[in-house]
C-alpha cells in the first residue's frame, strides 16, 4: 500500500532553529500517589495525552516557545492515532517530512507516575517503526542551528546524526544513564558535541565530577549533568558550574529531562551564554515538574525563575 507523506510549514519558514532526531509516538501519563501492589488497583489523580518521545517533546517545546523547531522520524501508522499526532504536530508548527504508512500500525505508550518523581513505561518499540527512522528525511537539518537526539534510537538514527555531523552542526546526544557502556559511548561520540547524563543510584557528586571528566577527555566539548532535585551541572575545558534546583511541588516529572534539553538549546540558539542556558533548562524543567504531562511554559515565566536560580562553582 502507498504512503502518505505530510509536509509541514517547510515553505512558510525554511530556517529551523532546532532539529530533533527521535522516535515519535502518542502517549498518556497517569499520576498515582504511588504504585499499587501486585494484582491491585490504584485512584489515578491526573492524566493527559501528549506526543512523545523526548525528540517530539523537544522539538514542541522550541516551537512553543517561538522557535522553529523540526522533527525527523519514524512513520506512523496511516489510521486515526497517527493521524491525531501529525494534525497536533501541525497545529504547534513543528516542521519536517511525516510520512503515514497503511502497513503500520501506530504505536502507543503510557506512562505512570509517582508523587516521588518515579516514572514507569509501556512502550510499543517495535522494529518495523524503528528502522523507518534510518529512512526519514533529513532535508529539515540542512537548515538548522543545531540538532537534539538520543541514545535509546540508536543505531537506527544515526544516519540523521551523521548528516548534522557532516554539516559541521553542534549535536547534543542525551545519553542519560549509560555512560559506563563503553561500546555505546565510543559509538556516539565521535557524533556529539554535547551529552546529557543522568545519575545512576550510585552516583555522588565525586562520580559526577568524574564522569564529566571522563567524557570530556573521550572528546565531547561539555557535558551537561542533569540530577532532578539537585538542578543540573555543566562541565567543559573552559567552565564548570552546578544550577541549583528551586523548591517545588512535584506533579509529575514525566519529561522533565526533554524539557531541560530544550530549555538548553532554546538558550544555544538564542545566544545566551551556558550559565543563563542552564538556568533557563533547570527553570523550564522545575516548572514542567508542578504540571502533568511534558510541556513549555510561558519563556517569561521561565526567564523569571531562571534569574532567581543559585549557581556555585563545580
Amino acid at each position: 500500500m502507498p504512503s502518505r507523506i505530510t509536509n509541514i510549514n517547510r515553505a512558510k519558514n525554511p530556517k529551523v532553529d532546532v532539529v530533533c532526531v527521535g522516535m515519535v509516538t502518542p502517549a498518556e501519563v497517569y499520576v498515582v500517589e504511588k504504585m499499587p501492589d501486585w494484582n491491585t488497583g490504584t485512584n489515578w489523580n491526573h492524566r493527559a495525552d501528549f506526543i512523545s518521545d523526548d525528540a517530539a517533546i523537544v522539538a514542541c517545546c522550541i516551537t512553543n516557545w517561538g522557535l522553529s523547531g523540526g522533527l525527523v522520524c519514524n512513520k506512523l501508522g496511516d489510521d486515526l492515532a497517527g493521524n491525531n499526532v501529525f494534525d497536533e504536530l501541525e497545529s504547534m508548527g513543528v516542521m519536517g517530512r511525516f510520512i503515514k504508512d497503511k502497513s503500520l500500525r501506530t504505536p502507543y505508550e503510557i506512562v505512570i507516575s509517582d508523587s516521588e518523581g518515579g516514572r514507569t513505561y509501556f512502550w510499543d518499540r517495535r522494529e518495523d517503526l524503528l528502522r523507518t527512522l534510518e529512512e526519514a528525511d533529513t532535508d529539515t537539518i540542512k537548515n538548522a542551528k543545531c540538532v537534539y537526539a538520543d541514545w535509546y534510537d540508536y543505531p537506527y538514527n544515526r544516519p540523521a546524526i551523521q548528516e548534522a555531523v557532516d554539516q559541521g552542526l553542534p549535536v547534543l546526544i542525551n545519553i542519560e544513564d549509560q555512560y559506563a557502556d563503553s561500546n555505546l559511548i565510543s559509538e556516539l561520540v565521535g557524533l556529539a558535541t554535547w551529552f546529557q547524563c543522568t545519575p545512576d543510584q550510585t552516583s555522588n557528586a565525586h562520580k559526577k565530577y568524574e564522569t564529566c571528566e571522563e567524557l570530556l577527555r573521550l572528546g565531547v566539548e561539555g557535558v551537561l549533568f542533569t540530577g532532578s532535585e539537585d538542578g543540573c551541572i555543566w562541565k567543559s575545558d573552559r567552565e564548570s558550574f552546578s544550577v541549583l534546583a528551586p523548591s517545588i511541588n512535584l506533579v509529575d516529572a514525566n519529561g522533565a529531562g526533554a524539557v531541560l534539553s530544550a530549555g538548553f538549546l532554546y538558550g544555544y540558539t538564542q545566544g545566551f551564554d551556558m550559565e543563563y542556558s542552564c538556568r533557563f533548562a533547570v527553570s523550564a524543567a522545575s516548572k514542567q515538574c508542578e504540571l502533568v504531562s511534558p510541556m513549555a511554559l510561558p519563556v517569561e515565566e521561565v526567564e523569571k525563575l531562571a534569574r532567581e536560580l543559585k549557581v556555585r562553582d563545580f
